[in-house]
């Protein structure tokens, strides 16, 4: 027996030392600088970047399959209509203070205090959240068995009360304004150790990364693509009923010229959504550049732009002076806009919104009107928002599509959406990055990414 046992060890040895992944190394990605620390989801970028300090309740992968790091069981019973959640023993945020069930429960309120369309959906099915030792229940109003599938959400991460700690594979280490920023592997994470020591994502195009994001099909030699499934739509909102027709012409006319002079050359966005699957194409006419410089000099345009917008700042700023004309560029952080519209008059704001390709046209819609209609339109639009969702369980396509167009026509006649642009995205990964995954929303996963042998 014993010398059983000494002929069998080696060879358990050998297996595991085969196996056993490569740990270490660095992997730079090319993304837009962030504003803050702050969770901001608004472009495919920050989606990106907030994903790898940030931990979701639950991830949703391309096939289906929902998957979790941070609970040990969680399973829904219909008799009771409430979601049970039991989070692992011992987890820990970046800064090894406790990662506990009251942590999940303080995080999922937040969420759903946030004006996020993703959390009014689960605002209307949840009754109470409450704590049985390290289980969260969550009692909901109607029996759901999808509610798992809304809380794998993007925006629904696990958040500490320290703005400087983190529940993320990374946490940040360095970040050198304008240039780079350092994430260094969370020891504590609770997904387990990634492979890697480090990320540096990068803002310069000083030389090429390893990740980056570009459009569809540039055939980048030595990468892989990876089609995100994601789209951006950029927006013009006017959000005060005093704004002259020939302003907002003028202004939409302005913005369309700087995108064809510009290096960005987003495609042009004629619906509320995507060309493609929308029932309406909306035409705004433009005017002529003498015209639109006429109506803005004697304008007191002052533009606000969402800081998710920020990499627009530089070749917008020189547009407009060289356009000759004195128009404020203001950038405001995501989350402060509903501050900033309850402190300051605000007229014109650009936004931007990211959107799954698979998402169903009227989840866009929906989406648009309720993150998108701010105070000053909520009863119109969210009645408008109540009848699309009658509409959507009528199981009538031609209805639906009928109330889509009835919308954004609407919307476009009240003048206060213009669609300016859209730009789809492909990941373009180095072929020696292994093990990278890319989730439902076009993320990539770097948790198992390790380099190949050069």
């Amino acid at each position: 027996m014993t010398r059983q046992k000494l002929l069998t060890l080696p060879l358990v040895f050998l297996l595991v030392y085969a196996i056993k992944p490569y740990y270490g190394g660095e992997i730079s990605l090319k993304l837009n600088e962030p504003t803050s620390f702050i969770l901001n989801t608004a472009n495919y970028s920050n989606l990106i970047f907030y994903s790898l300090i940030y931990e979701n309740f639950f991830y949703l992968q391309k096939d289906g399959a929902i998957s979790t790091h941070i609970f040990d069981d969680y399973r829904y019973e219909t008799g009771s209509k409430t979601l049970n959640l039991t989070v692992k023993d011992n987890l820990s945020f970046s800064n090894g203070k406790p990662l506990t069930a009251k942590s999940i429960q303080s995080s999922l309120k937040k969420f759903l205090g946030s004006d996020l369309f993703a959390a009014s959906k689960l605002n209307r099915i949840i009754k109470n959240i409450r704590l049985d030792g390290n289980q969260i229940l969550i009692e909901l109003l109607i029996d759901n068995p999808d509610i798992l599938a809304l809380m794998t959400a993007p925006e629904l991460v696990v958040s500490a009360e320290s703005e400087q700690s983190f529940s993320g594979p990374f946490y940040p280490e360095n970040w050198e304004k304008n240039r780079h920023l350092i994430l260094k592997a969370n020891p504590f994470y609770a997904g387990g150790r990634t492979y890697l020591d480090a990320v540096k994502i990068v803002f310069t195009d000083d030389s090429v990364p390893d990740v980056f994001l570009s459009t569809p099909k540039s055939l980048k030699e030595n990468f892989q693509e990876f089609d995100s499934g994601i789209f951006q739509n950029i927006y013009l909102c006017f959000l005060q009923s005093e704004v002259g027709q020939n302003t907002k012409i003028a202004l939409y006319t302005l913005l369309k010229k700087f995108n064809e002079v510009s290096g960005f050359k987003y495609k042009e966005l004629n619906t509320l959504t995507r060309d493609e699957e929308s029932p309406v194409s909306i035409q705004i006419k433009t005017i002529s550049p003498q015209k639109t410089t006429s109506i803005l000099k004697s304008s007191d345009v002052k533009l606000y732009i969402l800081a998710s917008l920020s990499y627009l700042e530089k070749d917008l700023t020189a547009f407009l002076e060289d356009s000759n004309l004195k128009i404020e560029t203001l950038f405001i952080d995501d989350s402060q806009m509903m501050n900033f519209l309850n402190s300051t008059e605000i007229k014109y704001i650009l936004i931007d919104k990211i959107f799954q390709t698979k998402i169903p046209a009227e989840e866009k819609i929906s989406r648009i009107l309720k993150e998108s209609s701010f105070n000053q339109f909520n009863v119109k639009y969210l009645r408008m928002l109540g009848e699309l969702e009658e509409v959507k369980y009528s199981n009538s396509q031609e209805l639906l599509m009928e109330q889509i167009a009835r919308i954004s026509e609407t919307i476009i006649n009240d003048g206060f959406i213009f669609p300016l642009f859209q730009k789809n995205y492909s990941l373009y990964i180095r072929n020696v990055w292994q093990a990278v995954e890319v989730d439902y929303y076009g993320r990539p996963l770097f948790q198992k990414a390790s380099k190949t042998n050069d």
